[in-house]
């Protein structure tokens, strides 16, 4: 894999607990807003929300990436 590859998953998991578990119950298990805010009995706007916080994270990171390896 590529190192980039191994930074995004440390992204990942260091995001807060429930974020995480938002993000990769949508990202990786393919589970509605609707869905996850059902299972984890939240509102839908949370789940917008901790995804909405988990990709701006991600975003920065994909930032510092580029920047390191290409900059």
């Amino acid at each position: 894999l590529f190192p980039y590859t191994t930074l995004f998953r440390s992204a990942i998991d260091h995001l807060p607990t429930e974020r995480k578990k938002i993000f990769l119950l949508s990202k990786r298990d393919g589970l509605t807003y609707q869905e996850i805010a059902t299972e984890l009995g939240i509102s839908i706007k949370t789940v917008e929300h901790q995804i909405s916080k988990a990709l701006k994270t991600l975003r920065e990171t994909a930032i510092k990436i580029y920047t390191f390896f290409f900059g």
